[in-house]
Protein backbone atom coordinates (compact mmCIF):
# COMPACT_ATOMS: atom_id res chain seq x y z
CA UNK A 1 0.00 0.00 0.00
CA UNK A 2 1.28 3.12 -1.02
CA UNK A 3 0.16 4.92 2.44
CA UNK A 4 1.88 2.23 4.61
CA UNK A 5 5.88 3.35 5.51
CA UNK A 6 8.61 1.65 3.92
CA UNK A 7 9.80 -0.75 6.60
CA UNK A 8 12.82 -1.62 5.25
CA UNK A 9 15.00 1.23 6.91
CA UNK A 10 14.51 2.45 10.62
CA UNK A 11 15.62 6.11 9.70
CA UNK A 12 12.17 7.43 7.95
CA UNK A 13 14.18 11.21 8.26
CA UNK A 14 17.19 10.13 6.61
CA UNK A 15 15.28 8.46 3.61
CA UNK A 16 13.14 11.09 3.32
CA UNK A 17 16.09 13.89 3.00
CA UNK A 18 17.80 11.01 0.83
CA UNK A 19 15.12 11.53 -1.49
CA UNK A 20 15.00 15.50 -1.62
CA UNK A 21 18.45 15.55 -2.36
CA UNK A 22 18.36 13.18 -4.91
CA UNK A 23 15.23 14.89 -6.14
CA UNK A 24 16.76 18.41 -6.56
CA UNK A 25 19.40 17.23 -8.14
CA UNK A 26 17.32 15.23 -11.24
CA UNK A 27 14.89 18.02 -11.30
CA UNK A 28 18.21 20.59 -11.70
CA UNK A 29 19.53 18.27 -14.51
CA UNK A 30 16.58 17.04 -16.63
CA UNK A 31 13.71 19.59 -15.43
CA UNK A 32 10.44 18.68 -13.56
CA UNK A 33 8.91 17.17 -17.12
CA UNK A 34 11.90 15.72 -18.22
CA UNK A 35 12.89 14.20 -14.20
CA UNK A 36 11.61 10.70 -13.49
CA UNK A 37 10.55 9.32 -10.65
CA UNK A 38 12.69 5.69 -11.42
CA UNK A 39 16.22 7.99 -11.61
CA UNK A 40 15.40 9.71 -8.26
CA UNK A 41 14.96 6.58 -6.47
CA UNK A 42 17.60 4.72 -7.67
CA UNK A 43 20.09 7.71 -6.99
CA UNK A 44 18.48 8.03 -3.22
CA UNK A 45 18.25 4.25 -2.78
CA UNK A 46 14.26 4.30 -2.31
CA UNK A 47 11.24 2.89 -3.85
CA UNK A 48 8.90 4.54 -5.63
CA UNK A 49 6.43 3.95 -2.55
CA UNK A 50 8.37 6.21 -0.32
CA UNK A 51 7.74 8.67 -2.83
CA UNK A 52 4.01 8.20 -2.44
CA UNK A 53 4.02 7.69 1.29
CA UNK A 54 5.90 11.41 2.01
CA UNK A 55 5.45 13.30 -0.67
CA UNK A 56 2.30 12.32 -2.45
CA UNK A 57 3.41 12.31 -5.73
CA UNK A 58 6.09 13.53 -8.54
CA UNK A 59 4.13 17.00 -8.13
CA UNK A 60 4.32 16.96 -4.56
CA UNK A 61 8.44 16.04 -4.20
CA UNK A 62 8.90 18.62 -6.55
CA UNK A 63 6.86 21.58 -4.89
CA UNK A 64 8.85 20.44 -1.47
CA UNK A 65 11.66 21.02 -3.34
CA UNK A 66 11.65 23.98 -5.31
CA UNK A 67 9.64 26.10 -2.41
CA UNK A 68 11.49 24.68 0.35
CA UNK A 69 14.96 25.78 -1.48
CA UNK A 70 13.42 29.36 -1.62
CA UNK A 71 12.12 29.66 1.61
CA UNK A 72 15.06 28.96 3.21
CA UNK A 73 17.04 31.11 1.32
CA UNK A 74 15.01 34.42 2.00
CA UNK A 75 15.49 32.99 6.12
CA UNK A 76 19.37 33.25 5.67
CA UNK A 77 19.14 36.47 3.22
CA UNK A 78 16.43 39.04 4.89
CA UNK A 79 15.17 41.14 2.28
CA UNK A 80 16.54 45.15 2.63
CA UNK A 81 13.33 47.04 3.83
CA UNK A 82 12.17 50.92 4.79
CA UNK A 83 11.50 49.08 8.20
CA UNK A 84 15.57 49.31 9.08
CA UNK A 85 15.25 52.78 9.31
CA UNK A 86 17.75 54.04 6.79
CA UNK A 87 16.80 57.30 4.50
CA UNK A 88 14.70 55.78 1.58
CA UNK A 89 18.00 56.85 -0.66
CA UNK A 90 20.34 54.89 0.88
CA UNK A 91 17.56 51.50 1.82
CA UNK A 92 16.84 51.68 -1.91
CA UNK A 93 20.74 51.45 -2.91
CA UNK A 94 21.16 48.86 -0.49
CA UNK A 95 18.51 47.06 -1.78
CA UNK A 96 20.04 47.03 -5.07
CA UNK A 97 23.60 46.00 -3.67
CA UNK A 98 21.31 43.11 -2.07
CA UNK A 99 19.91 41.67 -4.90
CA UNK A 100 22.95 41.79 -7.65
CA UNK A 101 24.99 40.40 -4.52
CA UNK A 102 22.37 37.10 -4.46
CA UNK A 103 22.53 36.83 -8.33
CA UNK A 104 25.96 37.23 -9.22
CA UNK A 105 27.57 35.79 -6.08
CA UNK A 106 25.43 33.76 -3.67
CA UNK A 107 22.95 31.53 -6.67
CA UNK A 108 26.26 30.58 -7.71
CA UNK A 109 27.20 28.93 -4.65
CA UNK A 110 23.73 27.08 -5.19
CA UNK A 111 23.96 25.75 -9.03
CA UNK A 112 21.06 23.17 -8.04
CA UNK A 113 18.87 25.78 -6.84
CA UNK A 114 19.61 28.16 -9.97
CA UNK A 115 19.08 25.21 -12.55
CA UNK A 116 16.08 24.16 -11.36
CA UNK A 117 14.44 27.93 -11.61
CA UNK A 118 15.81 28.38 -15.15
CA UNK A 119 13.74 25.31 -16.17
CA UNK A 120 11.05 26.84 -13.89
CA UNK A 121 11.35 30.16 -15.77
CA UNK A 122 11.13 28.05 -19.75
CA UNK A 123 8.25 25.59 -18.61
CA UNK A 124 6.81 26.67 -15.52
CA UNK A 125 5.02 24.58 -13.41
CA UNK A 126 1.92 25.58 -10.68
CA UNK A 127 4.47 26.04 -8.37
CA UNK A 128 5.91 29.20 -9.89
CA UNK A 129 2.69 31.02 -8.63
CA UNK A 130 3.28 30.14 -5.48
CA UNK A 131 6.71 30.82 -5.65
CA UNK A 132 5.90 34.42 -6.48
CA UNK A 133 3.07 34.98 -4.02
CA UNK A 134 5.57 33.95 -0.89
CA UNK A 135 8.97 35.12 -2.67
CA UNK A 136 8.80 37.56 -5.44
CA UNK A 137 5.39 39.37 -4.93
CA UNK A 138 6.48 40.65 -0.85
CA UNK A 139 10.24 41.53 -2.92
CA UNK A 140 8.41 43.66 -5.04
CA UNK A 141 5.66 45.20 -3.38
CA UNK A 142 8.80 46.59 -0.90
CA UNK A 143 10.70 48.16 -4.03
CA UNK A 144 7.87 49.57 -4.55
CA UNK A 145 7.10 51.13 -1.09
CA UNK A 146 10.99 52.52 -1.22
CA UNK A 147 9.95 53.49 -4.86
CA UNK A 148 7.53 55.64 -3.31
CA UNK A 149 9.34 57.06 -0.45
CA UNK A 150 12.83 57.54 -2.73
CA UNK A 151 9.89 60.44 -4.91
CA UNK A 152 7.91 61.56 -2.44
CA UNK A 153 4.88 60.12 -2.60
CA UNK A 154 2.38 58.97 -0.44
CA UNK A 155 1.77 55.59 -1.80
CA UNK A 156 2.63 53.34 -4.56
CA UNK A 157 1.39 54.52 -7.81
CA UNK A 158 1.83 53.07 -11.60
CA UNK A 159 4.65 54.72 -12.43
CA UNK A 160 6.62 52.95 -8.67
CA UNK A 161 5.36 49.51 -10.24
CA UNK A 162 7.25 50.27 -13.58
CA UNK A 163 10.13 51.36 -12.24
CA UNK A 164 10.69 48.76 -9.89
CA UNK A 165 10.63 46.56 -12.99
CA UNK A 166 13.06 48.63 -14.66
CA UNK A 167 15.23 48.22 -11.59
CA UNK A 168 15.03 44.83 -11.02
CA UNK A 169 16.02 44.08 -14.80
CA UNK A 170 18.73 46.47 -14.97
CA UNK A 171 20.11 43.96 -12.16
CA UNK A 172 19.34 40.98 -12.93
CA UNK A 173 20.63 41.58 -17.03
CA UNK A 174 23.86 41.06 -15.80
CA UNK A 175 23.02 37.40 -14.43
CA UNK A 176 20.33 36.94 -17.59
CA UNK A 177 22.73 38.18 -20.48
CA UNK A 178 26.34 37.68 -18.62
CA UNK A 179 27.62 35.61 -21.93
CA UNK A 180 27.04 39.13 -23.55
CA UNK A 181 27.85 41.16 -20.77
CA UNK A 182 31.57 39.01 -20.55
CA UNK A 183 32.09 40.07 -24.42
CA UNK A 184 30.81 43.14 -24.70
CA UNK A 185 32.54 44.01 -21.31
CA UNK A 186 33.62 44.91 -18.56
CA UNK A 187 32.69 41.58 -17.63
CA UNK A 188 30.26 40.55 -15.17
CA UNK A 189 31.33 41.23 -11.32
CA UNK A 190 32.60 38.05 -9.83
CA UNK A 191 33.87 39.31 -6.23
CA UNK A 192 32.49 41.30 -3.50
CA UNK A 193 34.22 44.50 -4.03
CA UNK A 194 33.58 44.22 -7.88
CA UNK A 195 29.68 43.93 -6.91
CA UNK A 196 29.73 46.97 -4.76
CA UNK A 197 31.08 49.16 -7.35
CA UNK A 198 28.58 47.93 -9.89
CA UNK A 199 25.73 48.53 -7.46
CA UNK A 200 26.60 52.04 -6.84
CA UNK A 201 26.79 52.47 -10.26
CA UNK A 202 23.48 51.29 -10.79
CA UNK A 203 21.88 52.91 -7.43
CA UNK A 204 23.47 56.75 -8.79
CA UNK A 205 21.76 55.89 -12.03
CA UNK A 206 18.39 55.02 -10.76
CA UNK A 207 18.36 57.80 -7.72
CA UNK A 208 19.60 60.54 -10.38
CA UNK A 209 16.22 59.71 -12.24
CA UNK A 210 14.01 59.31 -9.69
CA UNK A 211 14.81 62.78 -7.38
CA UNK A 212 14.80 63.91 -11.22
CA UNK A 213 11.26 62.59 -11.14
CA UNK A 214 10.57 63.71 -8.11
CA UNK A 215 11.86 67.54 -8.75
CA UNK A 216 9.53 67.81 -12.03
CA UNK A 217 6.38 66.10 -10.77
CA UNK A 218 3.09 68.95 -10.46
CA UNK A 219 2.85 70.22 -7.47
CA UNK A 220 -1.11 69.80 -6.34
CA UNK A 221 -3.27 72.53 -6.40
CA UNK A 222 -4.10 74.34 -3.03
CA UNK A 223 -7.73 74.84 -2.17
CA UNK A 224 -7.23 78.25 -2.48
CA UNK A 225 -6.63 78.39 -6.13
CA UNK A 226 -9.21 76.21 -7.05
CA UNK A 227 -11.65 78.27 -5.29
CA UNK A 228 -10.74 81.16 -7.44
Amino acid sequence: MFNSAPSREHDAEARRERLLKAAAAVFAKDGFEKASLRAICLKAKANVAAVKYYFGSKDGLYREVFLSSCQDSMKEDAPVTLADGASPEDTLRRWIHHLLDHVLLKRAKNPVKSQIMAHEMREPTPCLNEFIKLVVGPFHEELQRIIAAVMGRKKVDEDCILYCHHIIGLCIHYDHCRVFVDRLGPPVPKTAPEVQRLADNIADFVLGALTSRRATQPKPVSRSKKQS
